[in-house]
């Protein structure tokens, strides 16, 4: 039995909060404002904001999937029941996974048909894929599809740990939260 949760470790908690505010205050802010907007010099500024956000968040999972398999996670509670601990887990690689192919998901389907795709801008972030318009719009549609899928995963998981906070109080929430 575990005294209680221990802590994720400082550089889990930058990256996790880190990629969080990228993602609900950048990324999905952006992106539904971009694709209603008419064409024109706003669209192609917040276009190019949330593919070089996209890149950053893609290279901060990278470092996140590798710090978690350098330093592991805590242990969920002894307390919890089985079929929640499977919830979390199922839940946390649904994420994982979501933060890696939905960038690549993006930046593929801009390379086949918009190329380049600069960083802020700047620095031309080659990929050598060919495809034109029509392909283009297919990966781009599993993008968005991949954004509605984690965007409902997102309500999961905020939901569950604000119901680990308030309602069980078994400490789970402050894991990720306590520095």
């Amino acid at each position: 039995m575990t005294s209680g949760p221990a802590v994720y470790s400082r550089g889990s908690r930058f990256l996790h909060w880190t990629i969080a505010a990228l993602i609900l205050l950048g990324l999905i802010p952006i992106g539904l404002t971009m694709v209603s907007l008419e064409d024109g010099p706003l669209k192609n500024l917040l276009y190019e904001a949330h593919k070089s956000f996209g890149m950053v968040v893609f290279t901060l999972a990278v470092i996140r999937v590798a710090v978690r398999a350098a330093q592991g996670f805590p242990s969920l509670p002894d307390t919890m029941p089985e079929g929640l601990k499977i919830a979390a887990r199922a839940t946390h690689l649904a994420l994982y996974a979501l933060i890696l192919v939905i960038p690549v998901l993006g930046y593929t389907g801009t390379a086949m048909c918009c190329a380049p795709v600069n960083l802020f801008w700047t620095v031309p972030v080659p990929l050598p894929v060919e495809g034109g318009m029509d392909r283009a719009e297919i990966v781009l549609a599993w993008h968005k599809a991949a954004v509605f899928l984690m965007a409902g995963i997102l309500v999961l998981h905020v939901g569950a740990a604000l119901w680990h906070r308030f309602v069980r109080r078994d400490g789970v929430f402050e894991r990720m939260w306590r520095g």
